[in-house]
């Protein structure tokens, strides 16, 4: 016998893979604004989106990201550190600890005092705190710890980096150029810079960096093998149809207005976790209680 979430899954799994992404957008968005609406749970009939976190369709919306938003990039906007600060954001990406280091952190100093930095995370955390948030990967080197390693490895040497807030790839580029930074954590960072330094961003309708999630649910979004290897221009192409695809849906014209390109590459990485568990290729790895 099937039960009521086998058959909803059975009818997901039946839809072209075009209305299986445009599926997956507007339930995500419609859980959104029935949580913010504190309506009743569940706020969905799929039980894939039920039962695991997935992030919100636009990234600014995550819980993280609002606080940054909040509490950080729009009281902080244009400070001189602002880049060093959205670097330990984004590799903390805990709103409990950042709000400990926000004195040191936006000062009138010319330098941020790192070690102060350093100490107030050690003691949060040996008051028994969890200082990182476990949502990116992020490890000490040669037996340092991550605190240390992160703040005066990662962080420090963006002291130097120059920012083109004209130009989100521009800028990616140079982060990319600092020791640790991969395009992964470079592309984080110049997401929240978008929000948190006064410019034209460009290219921010456009412009994506590319990451292991997106590119597999690009190639998902084009029925290729999941694995196939991706030059950048086919991924520019699959955030422009992304893009396309949800701005002509009636029922999806209102977020896609709100969305950028790093939101559409952030949609076909969730994507693809919700297209692994739709399959029985493997489940998100966060259960949603």
């Amino acid at each position: 016998m099937f039960n009521d979430d086998t058959l909803h899954l059975e009818t997901v799994k039946r839809l072209p893979v075009l209305e299986r992404y445009k599926h997956w957008v507007l339930e995500r968005e419609k859980i959104r604004l029935r949580k913010e609406a504190e309506e009743p749970k569940p706020w969905t009939s799929d039980p894939i989106l039920r039962d695991y976190r997935f992030c919100n369709v636009r990234r600014m919306d995550d819980k993280v990201s609002k606080w940054l938003y909040d509490n950080w990039y729009l009281p902080f906007k244009d400070h001189k550190h602002i880049l060093m600060a959205v670097a330990l954001a984004r590799f903390i990406n805990k709103p409990s600890s950042l709000e400990r280091i926000t004195p040191e952190v936006f000062t009138d100093r010319t330098k941020i005092n790192l070690d102060n930095v350093i100490r107030i995370l050690r003691k949060h955390r040996d008051n028994g705190n969890v200082i990182f948030n476990g949502a990116y990967m992020v490890r000490g080197n040669d037996g340092i710890d991550k605190i240390e390693c992160v703040t005066k490895w990662y962080v420090a040497p963006l002291e130097n980096v120059t920012i083109d807030t004209d130009n989100m790839q521009a800028s990616h580029t140079s982060i990319q150029a600092s020791y640790g930074m991969g395009s992964f954590m470079a592309g984080q960072i110049v997401a929240d810079l978008r929000w948190a330094l006064s410019g034209t961003w460009k290219d921010k309708m456009i412009w994506a960096p590319m990451g292991p999630g997106s590119q597999r649910g690009i190639n998902r979004f084009f029925g290729r093998e999941v694995k196939a290897p991706m030059g950048k221009p086919f991924f520019d192409m699959g955030i422009v149809a992304a893009r396309r695809a949800c701005s002509e849906s009636v029922e999806l014209k209102k977020i896609s207005a709100r969305l950028e390109a790093h939101d559409y590459q952030n949609t076909f990485c969730e994507w693809d976790k919700y297209e692994r568990a739709l399959w029985g290729e493997g489940r998100p790895k966060q259960k949603y209680v």
